[in-house]
């Protein structure tokens, strides 16, 4: 049997790690997504709040 170096356990870690992160980012776009349907769709009014909370919020850009 062939024993695998420290740089290929080092990189398939690396790898690991990296579809970890991505799927974390998938999981947040998709809830942010359906937040944004629920609103859009019910229109709730505790969302139209929040929502009302961040466009008061004046955030420096640029």
């Amino acid at each position: 049997m062939k024993r695998e170096s420290k740089n290929e356990t080092f990189l398939i870690w690396v790898e690991e790690v990296c579809e970890e992160i991505e799927v974390q980012i998938y999981g947040i776009i998709c809830a942010i997504l359906f937040f944004g349907v629920f609103y859009f769709i019910f229109q709730p009014h505790w969302m139209s709040t929040v929502f009302d909370l961040f466009s008061k919020i004046k955030l420096p850009v640029g």
